[in-house]
């Protein structure tokens, strides 16, 4: 064996003296050996892994060191050890692991750690402290809390806030144990944070009279959801009183931005049960390309909403299923999407149903007891039908539905409709809305079908509302035709030409311009009181005289909408009479969305 002197002469490429003895090496090489050595010494007695601890030896007990980025572990005999980048992995069915955060977060890694809590009444993994902890999945780990007689234990157990990491192939198994109250899959005091891996969360069964299925999930913080697969059911029930468990249940939001989501609630089956919900949060909010699947359990004394909350819900982007549970016994199903606040929807493919009710009503797609606004995506409601009752609305809102874009197809279960006290439909939507058999409405304002023609003026290019009986037959339907935009020339840049061009429809004193200001082509249009001017363009201007519109109002003309590809604006001719004087002028200009009015 070489020794380090030797070794790191070879290194500097020189020639080991092996025999005899040469003349003296020159100062400069016996320093660069000597440096070299004393290098290669000091690497070598450093630690290059961390500790690997092992379940199977003990208890094991993490919590954070004086110097940030170290840990203290405690197992057996070893007490405090000073630890960096803790790995913890075996198997056992007699030990736990404990994370004392009190002094300060605690980062550790589970590498194929396998503990089973089942034989005994406590979680196979807690969290002591306020601070927060985070689990770095490798491989595949299991944590199964115990089963008890009142409540079962956690998975994961944590009085802090818990973030939890993995890669496509890491995974968690975190299983609440049964009693009569099950234990959660994984419960947190504070915020709860996946960012990848595969996460399963089981709540425990409720064995008990009265006691309630545990949460896959329980926050009584956020739970925030950026990515990974992340499966969270609750718990079922066969107490004569008792309740399924949620799939996730947050204190406070819930925000899901990326990965696959699953959260069902847990299903009931005792005479006066009821099932869980599958997100019950103070708030709801899911964007980019997530994947959410929420779905309500069955109840026979009532049942899970899909998705619940008592703050907005709001919806930007991803795909999003929620459907209620059904109810049994005279109660109804469950609701797709149910807040105490507005639900948004501007983004995305929702597609939410209402459970059935096996004696009472069906469920609703979509209600909100304010305010139900639809912007943008492709939205699917449809209320559950109601075998002795009523169907389900497709969409309601106790105050007002909105729905300015998107493509929307909404049905009522039997005797269901769309519905609000104001429903106002404007911009470039397309909607279809079925009517619930057998005496349903498709579009109910106030508890009467809405009359089409009253917002004619209000759709914007390329605009379609159609309703239907429960049998698909169309009742009503407006169509506002989408101009067709005209080649691009080389001199503009709004998809329009700046050379002039005669009118299709020319009316004296009213001219539409280019953002040019060259007067382009328009088509105009007269239903009822209203003239509409259309031009296919993104930019352009609406031009008239005062003087004109005092003769088109002498003709019975109260309102002008002018509509160009991607806005749409109505005007009272009243109101602009009032605005200017004889020989004044108003231009209302559309610049893509956005919109301008002046007159002088």
């Amino acid at each position: 064996m070489l020794s380090y002197r030797k070794l790191a002469m070879r290194v500097l490429g020189r020639p080991l003296h092996t025999e005899g003895i040469d003349s003296p090496r020159p100062a400069s090489q016996r320093a660069a050996a000597f440096i070299l050595t004393a290098a290669m010494l000091t690497t070598l007695a450093a630690p290059a892994f961390a500790d690997i601890w092992r379940i199977e030896d003990g208890d094991i007990t993490v919590k954070a060191g004086e110097t940030k980025g170290t840990n203290k572990v405690s197992q057996g005999t070893t007490i405090d050890k000073v630890d960096t980048n803790t790995i913890i992995t075996g198997t056992s069915d007699t030990n736990t692991v404990t994370i004392d955060t009190s002094k300060g977060n605690v980062d550790v890694t589970f590498d194929d750690l396998n503990i089973d809590a089942s034989s005994r009444n406590e979680a196979a993994m807690s969290v002591t402290g306020s601070g927060n902890t985070t689990i770095k999945l490798d491989g595949d780990n299991h944590l199964t809390g115990g089963n008890g007689d009142t409540y079962g234990g956690d998975g994961i157990a944590s009085t802090g806030s818990l973030t939890i990491s993995g890669g496509e192939t890491d995974s968690l198994t975190a299983q609440g144990g049964s009693g009569e109250n099950g234990g959660d899959g994984i419960t947190s005091s504070g915020s709860l944070t996946i960012s990848g891996g595969t996460v399963t969360a089981t709540g425990g069964n409720s064995t008990g009279i009265v006691g309630s299925g545990g949460s896959g999930i329980h926050s009584g913080g956020d739970v925030t959801i950026s990515g990974g697969t992340v499966t969270a059911t609750g718990g079922d029930s066969t107490g004569s009183d008792g309740s399924g468990g949620y799939g996730i249940y947050s204190s406070s939001t819930t925000t899901i931005s990326g990965g696959t989501v699953t959260a069902t609630g847990g299903d009931s089956t005792g005479s006066y049960s009821s099932g869980g919900y599958g997100i019950y949060s103070s708030g709801v909010t899911i964007s980019g390309g997530s994947t959410v699947t929420a779905n309500g359990g069955s109840g026979k004394d009532g049942s899970g909403d899909g998705i619940f909350s008592f703050d907005p819900v709001a919806i930007s982007g991803g795909t999003v299923t929620a459907k209620g549970g059904s109810g049994e016994d005279g109660e109804d199903g469950g609701d797709g999407i149910r807040s105490f606040d507005p639900v948004a929807i501007s983004g995305g493919t929702v597609t939410a149903k209402g459970g059935s009710g096996e004696d009472g009503s069906g469920g609703r797609g979509i209600i909100s007891t304010k305010s139900v606004t639809i912007s943008g995506g492709t939205v699917n409601a449809n209320g559950g039908s109601g075998k002795n009752g009523n169907g389900g609305n497709g969409i309601i809102g106790s105050g007002r539905v909105a729905i300015s874009g998107g493509t929307v197809e909404a049905a009522g279960g039997n005797g269901g409709k769309v519905g609000g006290s104001v429903i106002d439909l404007s911009g470039s939507l397309e909607l279809t809305a079925k009517a619930g058999s057998p005496n349903g409405k498709a579009l109910s304002q106030r508890g009467k079908e809405l009359d089409l023609n009253t917002i004619k003026d209000k759709l914007g290019p390329g605009a379609k509302v159609t309703t239907t009986d429960a049998d698909g037959k169309v009742i009503d339907q407006v169509p506002i035709p989408r101009p067709v935009e005209p080649e691009e020339s080389s001199s503009s840049s709004d998809g329009g030409s700046s050379a002039p061009s005669a009118s299709v429809s020319s009316l004296p004193g009213l001219t539409v311009t280019d953002k040019s200001g060259a007067v382009i082509s328009y088509t105009s249009t007269q239903s009822g009181n209203t003239l509409t001017v259309c031009v296919g363009r993104f930019t352009a201007s609406f031009r008239i005289s005062l003087a004109a519109l005092r003769q088109l109002r002498a003709e019975g003309i109260e309102t002008i909408a002018f509509q160009t590809i991607l806005c749409s604006t109505t005007l009272s001719v009243d109101e602009l009479l009032a605005m200017g004087g004889e020989d004044a002028e108003a231009v209302l200009t559309h610049r893509f969305t956005d919109s301008s009015l002046t007159v002088g």
